[in-house]
C-alpha cells in the first residue's frame, strides 16, 4: 500500500513540477554599443553567438530595474573600449537575444 501512495505522490508531482530554464552562453568581444534605448534596455552587438543569436544579431539586456541597466550600459561600454571579452548567459533557443546574466572578462 505505501508503494502505492509514493507512486502516486511521484505522478502528482510530476504534475505540478514547474519547467527548469536552460541556458546557453557565448563568449567574445562587443562590436557596436547602442544607447538609444536607455534606460530601459541596453542593445550591443558581438562577434560571437549561437544557433539562436549568431554574431552580429543585436543582444538585449532589459530589466525592470533602470539603474541596473545603467550598470549592465557601464560594463558593455567598458568591455567595448578595452577590448575584453564578456560571456552573456541566454535562455535556450531564445531567438530574442534577451540576455538573463552577462559577466566581463579580463584578457
Amino acid at each position: 500500500m505505501s508503494v502505492l501512495k509514493v507512486n502516486v505522490l511521484a505522478a502528482l508531482l510530476g504534475l505540478v513540477s514547474v519547467p527548469g530554464w536552460a541556458l546557453q552562453s557565448f563568449e567574445g568581444t562587443v562590436k557596436a554599443l547602442e544607447p538609444t534605448y536607455l534606460p530601459g534596455t541596453v542593445a550591443f552587438d558581438m562577434d560571437a553567438g549561437n544557433a539562436a543569436c549568431p554574431a552580429g544579431k543585436q543582444l538585449r539586456w532589459q530589466k525592470p530595474d533602470v539603474e541596473n541597466n545603467k550598470a549592465v550600459y557601464s560594463t558593455v561600454m567598458a568591455a567595448l573600449i578595452s577590448k575584453n571579452k564578456i560571456r552573456v548567459y541566454i535562455n535556450d533557443n531564445d531567438s530574442t537575444c534577451v540576455i538573463q546574466y552577462l559577466h566581463l572578462l579580463s584578457n
